[in-house]
């Protein structure tokens, strides 16, 4: 089974169970009922958030069932939390997870190889993929309709003056 990040334990909160969590997600995944996994000691262990509420400083609090005492989480801190892939929700045709996009082959308009997505990084307006060709970086936005045209077997772009 593969897993992916959704985000990291940064410390408890109060003595009911709460953590203080980083999300690291292209989407929601922290909700009521939503079923995620602790990776503590390389063993994934199964938990249900029970309650997940905004902190105001980029982070949530998350309560997770059967887990609601200081002594059972304080264990947990600094471990990530992942989504496994047949827990993912299916997504409409034009979207596409950032897992599924690194990797990737990046071609141009002309059919050019550019390189290949190496990571996603989170900008202020959107995501910018990094594209990597013979050692050297390029940052291309990801941007439907202006930049990536297509997204596919490969990822297909439009070129412009100066990108790479």
């Amino acid at each position: 089974m593969n897993y992916y990040i959704v985000g990291k334990i940064l410390n408890t909160h109060g003595l009911k169970g709460e953590l203080r969590v980083s999300e690291q997600s292209d989407f929601d995944r922290f909700y009521e009922g939503s079923k995620l996994y602790i990776n503590y000691k390389d063993e994934y262990i199964p938990v249900v958030v029970e309650s997940a509420k905004d902190d105001f400083k980029g982070c949530i609090f998350v309560t997770f069932k059967n887990l609601n005492d200081i002594n059972l989480v304080e264990k947990y801190k600094g471990s990530l939390i992942y989504i496994a892939e047949e827990d993912q929700e299916e997504l409409p045709e034009d979207l596409n997870y950032l897992h599924d996009i690194i990797g990737k082959d990046v071609y141009n308009q002309n059919n050019e190889f550019k390189g290949v997505c190496k990571e996603m990084l989170e900008a202020q307006a959107g995501y910018v993929m990094v594209v990597v060709k013979d050692k050297k970086r390029s940052l291309v936005p990801f941007i439907r309709g202006v930049f990536i045209t297509k997204v596919d077997e490969v990822i297909h772009i439009n070129e412009i003056e100066g990108l790479f």
